[in-house]
């Protein structure tokens, strides 16, 4: 069982939220309180990018089973990739062992950076890439067609794992209590990778061109 599954299936316990306890008991106070100050910090990047959407869209906190499997599996990945030391990151090389807010995207697996610099995460506008569902793939017309890219975010303790769905695909969060914070998935114009929502009042969004790695 890989990394990824394994915490998947932790995480999917019914006693998970006991076995977190446990840990956050038996873990030094400055550890414990380092990880909830990069915790809070990546929650508030969540919070702004959600109240950036037209009409405001607040912050769901979910558990494991409130989001779709590819979802919560795209997450878990990026996580479980940062923290055995296999991703690769900006050149502020954010570490686990130093917690900070830190920014995923499901159109860039292994790729780990640091909040200043998220534009490395960015797609060039209009291209495929930039037009493809990261739930099921498919190569959307574009807004210009009512058939644009939804974008969306997840957050685990410090990391923010940022997708764009089709409109078949935007995921139901359902809300309770969890170690999960979602935004809404909305109708928008939002560079992708940059963290800055921009509306534009029509179905879709379009992304800026970013840095390749």
């Amino acid at each position: 069982m890989t990394p990824t599954l394994a915490l998947e299936r932790l995480m999917l316990h019914p006693r998970y939220d006991e076995l977190v306890a446990a840990m956050r008991a038996a873990a030094p106070v400055h550890v414990v309180d380092q990880s909830d100050a990069a915790t809070s910090d990546a929650l508030r990047v969540v919070t702004a990018a959600g109240a950036a959407i037209p009409g405001g869209s607040d912050v769901q906190t979910t558990a494991a089973d409130g989001v779709p499997g590819w979802l919560r599996l795209g997450l878990l990945d990026a996580f479980t990739t940062w923290v055995e030391g296999r991703a690769s990151t900006c050149r502020h090389n954010p570490h686990p062992s130093r917690p900070q807010p830190v920014m995923a995207a499901a159109w860039r697996p292994g790729l780990i950076v640091c909040t200043a610099c998220v534009y490395l995460t960015a797609l060039a506008r209009g291209s495929d890439a930039d037009r493809t569902c990261d739930g099921c793939g498919r190569l959307c017309a574009g807004p210009e067609h009512a058939d644009g890219i939804y974008p969306g975010m997840l957050q685990l303790g410090p990391i923010v794992y940022q997708y764009g769905v089709c409109g078949d695909c935007r995921p139901a969060i359902t809300p309770r209590n969890g170690p999960l914070s979602a935004t809404q998935t909305a109708e928008q114009d939002q560079p992708r990778g940059t963290g800055r929502v921009k509306p534009r009042g029509s179905r879709g969004r379009g992304r800026g061109k970013g840095h390749q790695r």
